[in-house]
């Protein structure tokens, strides 16, 4: 471990995020928003610590379990200073409620125990929805984009952070990738609040939600999320924009960029993801038709909008769906353990492991069949290697162990069981709401404060995809004599 090396990046990322904070402080001082000292005595604060660590002098080259730490302990970073100007504000008498408001943000969960949401100073409704637009692609991958002269060492926080089994590398330098993958995400955005403007919601409302849908985080400036706008066109630009933040950036920047249509077409991942979403839809429109008499089109609203948000871990909501027919509720139960695709801002497992261990099921049942072929485990033409398999195998097997201990930690405490399973998924996989107390309507605020703390570990584990946090706890991670250079 690297201690100086370590405090020097985290300086840097606690300065970034001081001047973050400057935006919502902007625009409380010019609406004469009542969060503007609280803002800015955490811009201060945040700025003044970040800027006296970032001078610590470096102790050598960044070594993998220093960006390890750095990764991990910046999320932890991030949220603590996310949460400052939530218990400056007064909004939340605990600090455990605004520390699980601003984890819940910069993973993108959008689990929230904000209660009366449309009421709220619109500054901190802001710093909500920017906390989940900086967690989307990465704090991480922001922090080298701003700071490139890092140097060659930051690969390994760009390895570290960016999600999937194996993310590509769309220039030589990390620096120049983040900076690339931003300008993705930045015109998403702008392009997701123009048209929401034009559906007819007001800019608030539409810079917010843009940012939050591009981010798949799920954050509303209203309690009952988008259902409160009533709105069928927001809705479906809010799908687009869900479908694209839950898409591989890198697959985008060859579509619209380079204009490969070819690499979408070979992409059994994009194709994988797509269908996925459209079964699932097809079986909530057909179940919520036959079984509630609702019309075949608000069927097919309801199940797209909730297919997707679901799928991709945004988490928005337009009606109660823990109110829904059986069938309806366990195909998004089932979705909330797929995520998006590999190289987006979604969380959960990824459709790229769901395709590998699919097609290993299959290629041993091939091999029962036919004993004496040799069987090549492939995604499209790419053969995928032992090595890979096995990634994803421990990364599936850590993911469940994961999920049944929190849940049996979660009964603990108190939950019932409906409750502590989806709360466990839902956090997880960093989708937010889930089923029982904390379904669409709800907020986690009931929960008790241990369960908190725990839920926003937990969403950290899963933004972070369970390994890069669960290495920390390994003994051998520590020792001294074990460092290696990579």
């Amino acid at each position: 471990m690297q201690p100086r090396l370590l405090a020097h990046l985290m300086g840097r990322l606690v300065f970034l995020l001081g001047l973050c904070m400057l935006i919502p402080l902007a625009f409380a001082a010019a609406t004469g928003d009542p969060t503007a000292r609280a803002f800015g005595v955490s811009a201060a604060s945040v700025i003044a610590v970040g800027f006296a660590m970032g001078r610590i002098p470096l102790d050598g080259e960044l070594e993998a379990r220093t960006a390890i730490a750095v990764v991990t302990l910046g999320w932890a970073a991030a949220g603590v200073v996310g949460a400052l100007p939530f218990w400056l504000s007064g909004i939340f008498p605990h600090w455990t409620d605004a520390l699980f408001e601003s984890v819940s943000g910069f993973t993108t969960t959008g689990a929230t125990v904000m209660a009366n949401i449309a009421a709220q100073p619109r500054a901190l409704l802001l710093w909500r929805s920017l906390l989940q637009w900086l967690g989307g692609m990465g704090i991480i991958v922001l922090f080298v984009s701003v700071f490139p002269r890092l140097g060659i060492g930051s690969v390994q926080l760009f390895r570290a952070e960016v999600p999937g089994p194996a993310p590509e590398k769309l220039l030589p330098r990390v620096a120049e990738s983040g900076q690339l993958l931003w300008v993705i995400y930045l015109a998403l955005t702008a392009a997701a609040a123009a048209l929401l403007l034009l559906t007819g919601l007001d800019w608030f409302d539409a810079v917010n939600h843009a940012l939050t849908a591009v981010a798949t985080g799920g954050y509303s400036t209203r309690d009952t999320s988008v259902a409160a706008f009533a709105n069928p066109m927001a809705e479906w630009v809010l799908v687009l924009f869900m479908f694209l933040g839950g898409t591989n950036f890198v697959l985008q920047y060859r579509l619209f960029r380079l204009g490969d249509w070819r690499a979408v077409a070979a992409d059994r991942e994009f194709w994988t993801y797509t269908g996925l979403l459209l079964a699932a839809s097809v079986f909530i429109m057909a179940d919520l038709h036959l079984k509630t008499g609702a019309g075949i089109w608000e069927s097919l609203r309801l199940g797209v909008f909730h297919a997707v948000s679901v799928m991709t871990t945004a988490g928005f909501t337009t009606a109660s769906y823990d109110l829904w027919p059986p069938l309806s509720q366990a195909v998004l139960f089932v979705l909330m353990w797929v995520g998006g695709s590999a190289g987006s801002t979604s969380g959960g497992p990824k459709v790229i492991r769901l395709l590998v261990l699919v097609k290993h099921g299959i290629k041993e049942l091939n091999r029962l069949l036919h004993s004496r072929a040799v069987q090549v485990l492939r995604i499209g033409d790419r053969p995928v290697s032992e090595r890979v398999f096995a990634a994803v195998a421990g990364f599936v097997f850590l993911y469940l162990t994961v999920w049944f201990a929190s849940v049996l930690v979660l009964a603990g405490l108190g939950l019932d069981l409906v409750t502590a399973a989806s709360a466990a998924i839902a956090s997880l996989g960093t989708i937010g709401p889930g089923f029982g107390a904390i379904g669409p309507g709800h907020t986690y605020a009931a929960l008790p404060p241990p369960a908190k703390l725990y839920l926003a570990f937990l969403m950290i584990v899963g933004r972070l995809e369970v390994l890069i946090v669960l290495v920390l706890f390994h003994p051998a991670f520590w020792e001294w004599r074990l460092r290696r250079r990579v």
